[in-house]
């Protein structure tokens, strides 16, 4: 699993507009044209000069900036998790203080809204675990391993304690995986055969409860002081 990341803007241009940009300017429209391309062709669909065209910039300046297709395909992977290091760093360091259950339900929490808000990361993936290559290694050691790790670690004390459901926790991860990713990476099939919007909010609240469901956590915990609440309110 993997998460803890809020969607950035997006912005891409047309030819012919570009003529006279700022650096900083011209990279980002074209890191957001990578970003459609390589999630919709995969890398060994795509072109440079097919994301220049999207981009509206000259394809000399994506060389300018990128040199390689594989340099930006591997800054667009990396801006999906560079954006939000300090949220995990900070996830990381609380997790001690929350009890196994608490700690994967949060986990599988996170990895739902990442999912929903950046379902690109896993269109792009998908390209890439076909097969066994340079960028899935990269892809792998650099961004994937590091989640796999903590989220099998937490299934593992969370069966110990007798509050997750049993099985392998690498099967279990990669099955948690397939529940979230399904409605989002292949959302225009998802609205055309269930008439459902997979990003709507109450939807994505769907998917954490059924995976959290299928990995047999507990409920959470309603606060104690509610019930007195609810009393003092009918008196």
């Amino acid at each position: 699993m993997m998460g803890f990341e809020d969607q950035p803007g997006r912005g891409v241009g047309k030819r012919g507009t570009a003529n006279v940009m700022p650096q900083e300017d011209g990279r980002s429209r074209i890191m957001a044209a990578a970003l459609e391309v390589f999630s919709t062709s995969g890398f060994e669909g795509s072109s440079l000069r097919q994301i220049a065209d999207l981009a509206g910039v000259q394809h000399q300046l994506v060389v300018y900036h990128f040199k390689t297709k594989d340099a930006l395909w591997r800054a667009v992977v990396a801006s999906f998790f560079d954006q939000n290091e300090t949220r995990f760093q900070l996830w990381l360091e609380n997790l001690e203080a929350t009890g196994p259950a608490a700690a994967l339900r949060g986990m599988v929490r996170e990895f739902v809204l990442f999912t929903a808000r950046r379902p690109e990361f896993h269109r792009i993936a998908t390209f890439e675990g076909r097969s066994d290559n340079d960028r899935l290694r990269w892809l792998l050691k650099t961004y994937v391993r590091p989640y796999y790790e903590i989220s099998t670690k937490l299934i593992r004390e969370a069966q110990a304690t007798g509050v997750a459901r049993r099985g392998d926790p690498g099967l279990l991860h990669y099955s948690v995986i397939g529940l979230v990713t399904t409605s989002f990476v292949f959302a225009p099939e998802y609205r055309l055969m269930t008439g459902v919007e997979p990003f709507a909010e109450e939807e994505i609240e769907k998917v954490a409860n059924l995976v959290c469901d299928f990995l047999g956590l507990p409920g959470r915990k309603v606060s104690a002081i509610q019930p007195n609440a609810k009393r003092r309110a009918r008196s």
